[in-house]
């Protein structure tokens, strides 16, 4: 139980300071991007 909850706040600490420090590229943009782009093409052209 410590173990885990050691490491999860490590984690939380190190994704902190990346996420404050450096350019991390939001995955849900992305994620909802990809899907109206598949959308797009599964639409035939009229």
């Amino acid at each position: 139980m410590l173990q885990f909850l050691v490491g999860f706040t490590l984690g939380n600490v190190v994704g902190m300071y990346l996420a404050q420090n450096y350019e991390v590229p939001n995955i849900a943009k992305k994620i909802e991007a990809f899907k109206k782009d598949v959308e797009a093409k599964k639409k035939p052209p009229e």
